[in-house]
């Protein structure tokens, strides 16, 4: 009794950190992020770095893992959008739908899903480059908000042009433009639905968990699944627990299976509802519906895609999410 209370005080309200499977197999919402690597940088005769291959691996990995119901997807360009396209078709017998149209850029957020679309919303964020795309789904878990997003890295040296006429709330004046990307996501996930839906912000932010950035949503009550399902924190010397750092312009690096990530800069972000316990199955799958919390195939594939051993120059993350009685 005395483990369980200090479990309670230790993680934030409206959360339980549980790493046993409950009695009767849970309802609950698997979820996958990845920045998939537009292949912009990478050398004309490698196809934006085997794109059509690299695709297929991760339609494998998707399988693999039991068909997630939510997939979300960074750095989506006009290759990867027509390829994703065409395997979706196939992928998991059809099942998934894709949420975001392409916006003819470089870098569009996507998701793939099998969950029923409540409603959409693109946002634009500073800088005029990156965006943050949420779609609010119906979950076995009730009303779940979803933001993905893609945004600067530090340092943070710019602020918006002319005090704060260039930007909008939730930015402030003094507020860098990096620092107004995360609190304009932050908001996007925030202001839609009720205080019963649960709340979840991915994507590749760019920063490690050091960052004032990091610190600023977790601050907010938002958790990250990755920490609170007992996962160690990235080791920048092995690459253990990390998800970026590969070469992003060279195909010999997705094709080494010895090539290692160095930081944590992506993340799954879960914010409870007011009636939801969230629970994270671990990443050894206790569950075991082929999915756990963790990192999404972080060690190389066998290279049947052609020698791919990677799908990016990123790893993925996962969450498997539950609820328990509050």
């Amino acid at each position: 009794m005395i483990a369980a209370a200090a479990v309670v005080v230790a993680v934030p309200l409206g959360f339980s950190h549980q790493t046993s499977a409950a009695e009767s197999k849970p309802l609950g919402v698997r979820i996958v992020n990845l920045n998939l690597l537009h292949g912009a940088f990478c050398a004309p005769d490698t196809n934006h770095c085997q794109a059509p291959d690299r695709v297929d691996l991760l339609v494998h990995q998707i399988e693999q893992s039991g068909c997630p119901e939510v997939i979300g997807l960074q750095e989506i360009d006009s290759t990867l959008n027509k390829l994703i396209k065409k395997s979706r078709e196939k992928l998991c017998k059809g099942s998934y739908q894709l949420v975001f149209p392409h916006s003819g850029g470089i870098d569009s957020e996507q998701v793939l899903t099998t969950l029923p679309v409540v409603s959409t919303k693109v946002a634009r964020l500073s800088g005029r480059f990156r965006t943050a795309s949420r779609v609010v789904l119906k979950s076995a878990l009730g009303p779940l908000v979803l933001v993905v997003t893609h945004q600067d890295g530090d340092p943070e040296t710019a602020t918006p042009g002319g005090g704060c006429k260039l930007c909008k709330p939730p930015c402030t004046v003094g507020t860098s433009l990096f620092q107004c990307q995360t609190d304009s996501a932050v908001d996007l996930a925030d202001k839609v639905g009720k205080k019963t839906d649960l709340r979840v912000l991915m994507g590749d932010f760019n920063v490690p968990p050091t960052s004032d950035r990091y610190r600023s949503i977790i601050t907010k009550g938002w958790v990250d699944s990755y920490l609170e399902a007992g996962n160690p924190e990235c080791n920048s010397v092995s690459g253990v627990g990390c998800t970026s750092g590969r070469d992003d312009k060279s195909i010999a690096t997705l094709k080494d299976p010895t090539a290692r990530e160095s930081e944590r800069i992506d993340f799954i972000f879960v914010k409870p509802s007011s009636s939801c316990a969230v629970v994270f199955d671990p990443s050894g799958d206790t569950n075991q519906n082929k999915l756990g919390t963790g990192l999404f195939n972080s060690l190389p594939a066998n290279g049947d895609q052609n020698s791919l051993v990677w799908t990016s120059d990123h790893t993925g993350v996962s969450a498997d999410i539950s609820c328990a009685k509050k």
